[in-house]
């Protein structure tokens, strides 16, 4: 279903007139190129210059701008792969277009020369044909040009291994977009260029279900995943014996029209080039898209990204968009959103993750709805991960997300996202599209994180509840977004008396410790308390003792009684070792009693004072 999605999205974009006005989508017959430098040449072919046509960008959150080449739409298809020579039509790269890529060895010099000559002699062999003054223009300074004069005429070593084109003084078009010289192309040039016409295949297409013309290869290769190489990758190919199936050569196996073929390749480089349309989670590149006109294939892609996406909104949105999306955004919080006040809720929406390997792209996720199950799919996982945040807008300059997006869960099972195993971004995003168990490699890598680092925060702990609530339909944790004295869970119970000891030391010692028992015992506690238990308890008096000296009788009594409280459901039998899920239970206690007592520090200052002055 993939194609065919795809090959309907490219037929639509094809008729949209602004993608068609911006040039954004290729037709049969072109391609889109990243070119460099354009070679400016006078109406009788001198030279003017060669000048450097990219384009400094500064993303933002970039400290450094960077100079990008323009994408441009060109006759013919992508460069043709391997060792011979294979010269395209009014663009190349720099060896074929000058003869010259930098200081190299005498073999590679000759090769160069060869290029030159052989891009030369094929324009030639075509000028009486195509009969323009702006092309012939064109041959007079290919064969007037020497090789050995580009170091002087094009000082930029980058651009040497780079595209180029042609332009003529004077003239707003390039010599490849005069539209009498694309009418030849299309007409009859193509044929003359690559030589006799292809010998093509032809039989049923497994997407159009016609009898038409198969490609050999699936072109333009895919550009634009991350981490797959910059010359592009293909979505389907077979380039070995083992894949010829009853004599079929490479993607003959698998019949698909070559129009289909050119459509679908292009529809998914015209979404990875548009940002509106892709991100990235873990190591797979996302595209997302709406079975629907661009206004609202925009609108609901723009819902989307700003959901699942960890960049900022666009600062170029207009106010009545702006208030579209916070509305939604605020329904989605409140979990108010449904089918019936979403618009475009029936709108047929698509989703695909893709990830690299080698030449090829590997399938991560397919997610093809609606719309609105869409929306609604997203809601569930909120509402399912719902935690009371430990830092707000009114405690912190960096609050926690409201909203924790598919990456910020990602960077908390590793060190360092470099370091994120490839199927981890897949899993979770299928997860959440399909209200799916999460995965327990994510949660067991996230208590892995918690053992190292010592830190339950938010995040963390709001994936091991919505974990939890998965895995056994335990009802009771949806509504467990802050602390619960009715849970008698053994890893929570334990979870929280921890995180008393841990506060009654804060509060004898201060925060200023070298190693407190957190440091020492977290790890042991929270797998192996049997262990440990009699040493924190053995601490925990001893800190108490401090507390009466530092904060008076009524601090101490509040303690104990906190403790008696909590110790009263834990069996005498403690554990000798938890599993995964009691240790989950045990961080997201300890996440709840230590926000409790932030949360309710005010509160609890004012019953301390009170019963001291009772006591007295």
């Amino acid at each position: 279903m993939i194609i065919p999605a795809l090959s309907k999205l490219y037929d639509r974009l094809s008729e949209d007139r602004d993608v068609i006005a911006k040039g954004d989508l290729p037709t049969i017959g072109k391609s889109r190129q990243k070119i460099s430098f354009r070679i400016a040449l006078k109406p009788d072919g001198e030279l003017v210059g060669i000048d450097d046509i990219r384009t400094m960008e500064n993303p933002a959150g970039k400290k450094n701008a960077k100079l990008r080449s323009i994408p441009m739409l060109v006759l013919g298809g992508n460069k043709p792969s391997g060792s011979g020579l294979n010269p395209c039509f009014l663009w190349d790269n720099c060896g074929y277009l000058l003869g010259y890529k930098g200081e190299t060895s005498e073999k590679d010099r000759n090769r160069i020369r060869e290029a030159f000559s052989c891009f030369r002699d094929r324009h030639l062999s075509v000028e009486t044909s195509i009969n323009h003054p702006h092309f012939s223009a064109v041959c007079r300074f290919l064969e007037q040009w020497n090789p050995e004069n580009t170091p002087a005429k094009l000082e930029t070593p980058d651009l040497w291994i780079s595209n180029g084109v042609f332009r003529i003084l004077g003239e707003m078009k390039y010599v490849h977009e005069i539209p009498e010289i694309q009418r030849w192309w299309f007409q009859e040039g193509s044929e003359q260029w690559y030589g006799s016409k292809k010998q093509t295949e032809k039989g049923f297409c497994l997407v159009s279900g016609k009898e038409e013309p198969l490609a050999l290869l699936h072109e333009p290769a895919i550009k634009g995943v991350m981490g797959a190489q910059v010359s592009g990758a293909k979505l389907v190919s077979f380039n070995c014996p083992a894949f010829i199936s009853y004599g079929k050569d490479q993607s003959l196996n698998a019949p698909v029209g070559e129009n289909t073929a050119f459509a679908y390749c292009n529809a998914l480089n015209y979404l990875l080039a548009h940002s509106q349309y892709n991100m990235r989670i873990g190591d797979a590149t996302v595209v997302f898209w709406a079975d629907a006109p661009k206004e609202t294939m925009d609108m609901t892609a723009l819902l989307f990204g700003t959901i699942a996406s960890s960049s900022p909104a666009s600062p170029s949105m207009d106010t009545m968009t702006f208030e579209k999306v916070s509305l939604i955004m605020k329904q989605l919080r409140q979990g108010e959103l449904s089918q019936e006040i979403l618009e475009n809720a029936k709108v047929p929406f698509f989703i695909l993750g893709l990830s690299p390997n080698a030449s090829r792209l590997s399938l991560r996720f397919w997610y093809q709805s609606t719309f609105g199950e869409l929306m609604e799919n997203i809601q569930a996982h909120y509402r399912d991960i719902s935690l009371v945040r430990q830092w707000t807008e009114k405690n912190s300059k960096y609050p926690d997300p409201e909203l924790p997006k598919p990456l910020d869960i990602l960077k908390e099972t590793v060190r360092d996202l470099k370091e994120l195993p490839p199927m981890y971004g897949g899993i979770l995003m299928k997860s959440i599209l399909f209200r799916l168990p999460y995965p327990d490699m994510i949660a067991q890598a996230i208590v892995r994180r918690i053992r190292i680092d010592k830190k339950v925060n938010y995040i963390r702990c709001s994936l091991l509840k919505g974990w939890l609530y998965r895995k056994n339909s335990n009802h009771a944790l949806t509504t467990m977004q802050t602390i619960n004295p009715d849970n008698h869970n053994i890893g929570y119970l334990l979870g929280r008396l921890f995180a008393v000891y841990v506060k009654t030391q804060e509060d004898a010692l201060g925060k200023d410790i070298n190693r407190t028992i957190r440091d020492a015992y977290f790890s042991s506690m929270s797998a192996h308390p049997r262990s440990v238990y009699p040493t924190v308890n053995k601490l925990y008096q001893h800190h108490l003792k401090l507390v009466k000296q530092k904060h008076g009788e009524g601090a101490k009594f509040n303690r104990e009684k906190m403790v008696r409280e909590i110790k009263s459901h834990i069996p005498d039998n403690i554990p000798p070792h938890m599993g995964l899920e009691q240790q989950a239970y045990f961080d997201l206690g300890f996440y709840h009693q230590m926000n409790d007592f932030f949360t309710n520090k005010e509160t609890s200052q004012t019953t301390e004072t009170q019963t001291t002055d009772n006591n007295e």
